[in-house]
C-alpha cells in the first residue's frame, strides 16, 4: 500500500493511462533502507504513516492527525496539541531506527522512536506567520521546489531546517464559492513582484542529548540584503552545503556551514544563467570534504559553452584556482547522481546521446575525460532515464520515462545488465500494442546564431494527408519540451483519433543549446520566445502535409501567456488558441519568477508594460480563443484572467470562457478533469475541422485564376 507522508524509494503505480500525472520521483520503502534494493525488504515489517491530502503542487497536509502504525498493528495518534482545529502538516521517518519528525501547526516535533514522548523543537509557528521545517508558497513553487524544508544528517544526530517568516509578506485571498450560503476565503502569504519577500533562516538542532539549536549565519555579502536559500544538503555529520541566492537570482554563494558553531564560509561564487535552472543543483562532496563537484559552463570551441562536471577545492574561495573539468563535449550534464570515491567514479545524467534523451553515465575522477554509458541500449524502448543510487552505491534504480511505456528496474552497479523489473506496465503496453499511435519526429532548425528544436507527433499515414497543426507551447526558461518522454493525454487523442499534427518547440534557452551568443537580456525573453516559435511555425507551414490555414495554439500558465502573445503578434496566422490559467501581467505574479527575468517593477516599469498581455488586448479583439481557469488557482490567480476579461469586454472582443469553481491550478475533481479534457478536445477539433466551402473560396479553380 503506497501512502503519503513517507519517503518512498522505488516503485511506480501499477498502471498509467490518459490523465495520469507521472511523478517526478517515486519511492517504495523508507529512505533509511536504501542501502539495498527494495525488493529485499518486506514493507509491512516497518511502521508506516497514514494518508494525507494534497495542497499545492508538492505539499501534503491532513485534516486530522496522522496515524502511526507499528508492526503489532497498534495505532498511535500523533497529536501534541489539544486544539480541536489543529492540523498535522507533514511527517517523515529519520535515517536511524524509528526516528520520526513531524510538523504540527508550523512547529517541528521529534520522537526518537514510536513510544517516546514528542519533543518540541521549535515554538515560533503557532501564529501562522512563521513556518518551520516546511516551505511556504514561494519556496515550494519557485525556490526549493519541495514541500519539506528539513534535512537529516546521515547519522540521525542532527536536523537542519528552514524558518520562513511571513509576518511582513502580503496576503493573497482566494475565495471559495461552493458548499455554503456565503463564500469563504483562504488567505496565504504570496509575495508578488516588487513586494516584501519572506526572510529565511537556517537552523540545526542536535537531537542526541539535550536539544541544542544553532543558526547558520550567511556570509556578509548575503546577510545585508534580501536573499533566498535554494539548496541545503549534509556533507558529513557536522557540516552542510548551502546555496544562497540574491533577490535577483543572478548570483549565488555556495557555502559550507559548521553545524557545531553556525559559521558559514564561502566556497564558490557564481553568476547564474537564468536560461538554465541550476538553482537547486546539489553538489557532491568528497568524504573528507576537501573537494566538491558541480556543473559549470565549459567552452567547446565554435559550439559555445555546455555544462560539464567540474571539481573544485573546498578551501576558502580562491579566484586564481580554475576548476578541473571531468567531462567535455557538445552536450550537457543535467544531473549529478552519486560520487563513488572507492572506485574513483562519478555518476551523472547527460544529453550526450541526443539532446532529447537522458542516459546514465560514469566518469573517471582523475579527469582524463573517460566515461561509460550505463544505460545506452540497456532496455528496449528506453532512452530517457532518471536514476537513484542506494546509499552504499551497490545498486541503482532506473526510471525509464520513455519513449516507450515507462518502467522501473533495479540494477547492480558493477554489472548493470543484471537487474530485476519492479514495474513494466504490461497491461498498458498490451492495450497500446493494438492502437495506431502517432509517429514522433525530431528536427533541429538553424536560426541566426542559435538552434531551434522541434518535436512533431504525426498520425500514421500523415504524408498522404493535409493535416491541421496544434502547437503546444510551454517556453518556461530552463525547461525542455522537446524530449523523448512518454506522453499519453488529450493531445495524443487529437493526434491519433482526429488526425491532428502536434508540435513542441524549444527556443534559444534551455538544455543542450550551447551558449554561442552573449547572454540574452532576460527582460526581452517573452519577445524572443515569440520570435523563436513563429520562426518554427513558418518552417512548418512549408511542409507538404501541414495545412497552413489550420494552425492552433495551446498553452498553460507561462505557455498560455506566450500563446496569447503569439496570437496578438500575428494576423490570421493562427485559427484559434486554447489558454489555461495564463499569466497576463507579471506584476500580479510571483516575485521569485517575475523579478528573475524582469527585475523589480519600480526600476523596470517599461519591461513589465511590454511583457504584459493586458497591453495587447486590442490586438486580441477579433481573435478566436478559449480561456480556461480555476477560480481557486493559488499559482496563477484568477485575478490574471479577471483583468484580461475586463479589458476584453471593453473592446467587445470575441472569446470563449470556461471556469471551474473552487478548482486550483491543477484540477483535482475527476469530473472537472474529464470535463476540461473534453472541452479542450472539442474546442480544438471544431476549430481545426476542415471546411470544404472555405477551402473552395480561398482556392479558386484554375479557370477563375486564369481570368
Amino acid at each position: 500500500m503506497l501512502m503519503h507522508g513517507l519517503h518512498w524509494a522505488c516503485a511506480l503505480p501499477k498502471q498509467v493511462g490518459p490523465g495520469f500525472d507521472w511523478p517526478s520521483t517515486s519511492k517504495c520503502v523508507p529512505s533509511h533502507l536504501n542501502n539495498l534494493p527494495s525488493f529485499m525488504y518486506d514493507i509491512h515489517s516497518s511502521p508506516w504513516l497514514g494518508t494525507s491530502e494534497c495542497c499545492y503542487q508538492r505539499s501534503e497536509s491532513a485534516g486530522r492527525p496522522d496515524l502511526l502504525i507499528n508492526n503489532k498493528t497498534e495505532l498511535l495518534e500523533l497529536n501534541p496539541s489539544t486544539g480541536e482545529k489543529a492540523v498535522m502538516e507533514y511527517a517523515a521517518w529519520g535515517p536511524q531506527g524509528n526516528q520520526l519528525a513531524y510538523v504540527f501547526e508550523g512547529d517541528i516535533y521529534y520522537q526518537p522512536d514510536m513510544n517516546s514522548k514528542p519533543l518540541r523543537l521549535t515554538s515560533t509557528g503557532g501564529n501562522g506567520q512563521v513556518v518551520n521545517g516546511l516551505t511556504d508558497w514561494i519556496y515550494e513553487e519557485e525556490v526549493l521546489l519541495s514541500y519539506p524544508a528539513h534535512w537529516w544528517s546521515k547519522d540521525g544526530a542532527r536536523l537542519a531546517y528552514l524558518t520562513i517568516n511571513n509576518s511582513a509578506t502580503p496576503l493573497m485571498e482566494i475565495p471559495h464559492f461552493l458548499g455554503g450560503v456565503y463564500p469563504s476565503n483562504v488567505f496565504f502569504p504570496y509575495p508578488k513582484a516588487g513586494s516584501n519577500i519572506p526572510p529565511v533562516s537556517l537552523f540545526v538542532v542536535n537531537l542526541y542529548g539535550p536539544a541544542h539549536t544553532l543558526e547558520m549565519f550567511p556570509p556578509d555579502s548575503v546577510r545585508t540584503r534580501d536573499s533566498y536559500i535554494s539548496m541545503v544538503t549534509w556533507i558529513g555529520s557536522t557540516r552542510l552545503a548551502v546555496r544562497w541566492l540574491n533577490r535577483a537570482q543572478n548570483q549565488s554563494e555556495l557555502c559550507v556551514c559548521e553545524a557545531t558553531t553556525g559559521a558559514c564560509s564561502e566556497k564558490h561564487t557564481m553568476l547564474m544563467d537564468l536560461m538554465q535552472n541550476q538553482r537547486q543543483e546539489v553538489p557532491l562532496f568528497s568524504s573528507d570534504g576537501s573537494w566538491f563537484y558541480l556543473t559549470l559552463p565549459a567552452k567547446q570551441g565554435a559550439r559555445g559553452e555546455f555544462r560539464h562536471i567540474a571539481s573544485l577545492p573546498a578551501q576558502p574561495a580562491i579566484p586564481s584556482v580554475p576548476p578541473r573539468f571531468l567531462t567535455s563535449g557538445n552536450w550537457d550534464v543535467t544531473v549529478l547522481c552519486a560520487l563513488d570515491e572507492d572506485n574513483r567514479k562519478i555518476y551523472f545524467l547527460s544529453t550526450e546521446e541526443s539532446r532529447q534523451s537522458r542516459h546514465l553515465y560514469s566518469a573517471d575522477l582523475e579527469g582524463i575525460f573517460q566515461r561509460e554509458c550505463l544505460t545506452c541500449n540497456l532496455l528496449d524502448g528506453c532512452r530517457f532515464f532518471k536514476a537513484e543510487f542506494s546509499h552504499n552505491l551497490t545498486y541503482f534504480t532506473l526510471y525509464c520515462l520513455g519513449p516507450g511505456v515507462p518502467m522501473v528496474t533495479v540494477h547492480n552497479t558493477k554489472d548493470p545488465t543484471e537487474y530485476i523489473v519492479l514495474e513494466d506496465n504490461t497491461p498498458l503496453s498490451e492495450i497500446l500494442g493494438g492502437k495506431g499511435l502517432p509517429e514522433t519526429v525530431f528536427k533541429t532548425l538553424a536560426a541566426d546564431n542559435h538552434d531551434l528544436h522541434l518535436k512533431l507527433s504525426l498520425p500514421q499515414g500523415y504524408e498522404a494527408h493535409l493535416l491541421p497543426l496544434l502547437i503546444l507551447v510551454d517556453g518556461v526558461p530552463g525547461s525542455q519540451s522537446v524530449t523523448e518522454e512518454f506522453a499519453l493525454g488529450w493531445p495524443e487523442v487529437l493526434a491519433s483519433t482526429h488526425d491532428v499534427a502536434l508540435a513542441w518547440v524549444d527556443g534559444r534557452s534551455g538544455v543542450g543549446r550551447g551558449q554561442k551568443i552573449s547572454s540574452v537580456d532576460p527582460r526581452k525573453l517573452s519577445a524572443l520566445r515569440v520570435k523563436d516559435h513563429l520562426g518554427v511555425v513558418e518552417w512548418l507551414m512549408h511542409l507538404p502535409y501541414i495545412d497552413d490555414r489550420r494552425i492552433a495554439l495551446y498553452g498553460k500558465a507561462f505557455g498560455g501567456y506566450l500563446s496569447l502573445k503569439m496570437l496578438a503578434a500575428t494576423d490570421q496566422l493562427f485559427k484559434c488558441a486554447a489558454t489555461v490559467a495564463p499569466i497576463t501581467d507579471f506584476k500580479l505574479y510571483s516575485a521569485a519568477f517575475s523579478e528573475r527575468y524582469l527585475g523589480v517593477p519600480v526600476k523596470e516599469e517599461h519591461a513589465y508594460l511590454t511583457a504584459s498581455v493586458l497591453e495587447d488586448v486590442h490586438k486580441l479583439k477579433n481573435k478566436n480563443f478559449l480561456l480556461v481557469h480555476g477560480t481557486a488557482d493559488a499559482r496563477v490567480h484568477f485575478q490574471h484572467s479577471a483583468e484580461l476579461l475586463s479589458r476584453l469586454v471593453k473592446v467587445e472582443a470575441n472569446y470563449s470562457l470556461q471556469l471551474y469553481p473552487d478548482e486550483g491550478h491543477d484540477l483535482k475533481e475527476p469530473r472537472s478533469i474529464q470535463h476540461s479534457q473534453r472541452t479542450l478536445v472539442h474546442y480544438l477539433q471544431t476549430c481545426l475541422r476542415h471546411n470544404p466551402l472555405l477551402a473552395s473560396i480561398e482556392e479558386p479553380d484554375e479557370d477563375e485564376a486564369d481570368d
